[in-house]
């Protein structure tokens, strides 16, 4: 009888098909065992302990991610504050360049200004020199007084348009040493000491500051 032959015979067909359904039994068997808690002692342990291992494998992961992001936010923190210093840094410096400029500005004239001081003190001195009845005597010295006068308003005036001020001092008035300069002093009866005694040269301002104080003379104390 040929192999294939007695395959085809009822009792060995019937051991081949219980060989093929033995594995698929056992796991059947296997399953259902699990199913109705009649697993091995020992495979629960082995299955507890893997998801044990799996929880701690996991809380190490969070608390890993929770560290790096502990970490990012720190760096965040310190580039969020650097980053508003440097914008601090940024607008003091931008403010300082605008007043430095400003300033440039105003005080580009400052030199030319107050060597044009000296040509205000000639005229005025020039013009205080002649007396009203020379004045009235000469026609030619009339109209080169009047000219002066012309000359000195004009200068006064383009003062103005550049911000240079005159200070206002008088006789009799508080001595400022942030505007007045006292080229000598003298005890004089009767006035108050620390006072203007006499004007000898106008001061002069530029956009608010002292261009040139006004030198005076300043009352003593009389011992």
């Amino acid at each position: 009888m040929s192999f294939l032959a007695a395959l085809r015979t009822p009792a060995l067909a019937r051991t081949v098909a219980a060989a093929r359904t033995a594995p698929a039994l056992r796991s059947f068997a296997a399953t259902a065992a699990v199913r109705n808690g009649e697993q091995p002692a020992e495979d629960a342990q082995k299955a507890e302990e893997s998801a044990s291992d799996k929880e701690k494998a996991l809380a190490e992961q969070v608390e890993k991610l929770t560290a790096q992001l502990k970490e990012k936010d720190v760096k965040i923190s310190d580039l969020t504050d650097h980053y508003r210093r440097t914008l601090a840094d940024l607008e003091n410096m931008r403010e300082r360049t605008k007043r430095d400029v400003e300033h440039a500005h105003q005080f580009a004239v400052q030199k030319f200004a107050k060597d044009l001081l000296s040509i205000s003190d000639v005229l005025a001195l020039a013009l205080d020199s002649v007396k009203s009845e020379a004045l009235e005597a000469n026609t030619d010295l009339k109209n080169l007084h009047e000219g002066l006068t012309l000359t000195s308003n004009e200068l006064h005036k383009t003062f103005h348009r550049h911000g240079v001020q005159r200070i206002d001092a008088v006789e009799g008035d508080k001595f400022d040493h942030n505007l007045h300069q006292a080229i000598f002093q003298a005890p004089v009866p009767g006035r108050e000491p620390g006072t203007i005694l006499q004007v000898a040269k106008s001061g002069y301002t530029l956009n608010g500051r002292v261009l040139r104080p006004t030198h005076v003379g300043v009352v003593q104390e009389t011992e």
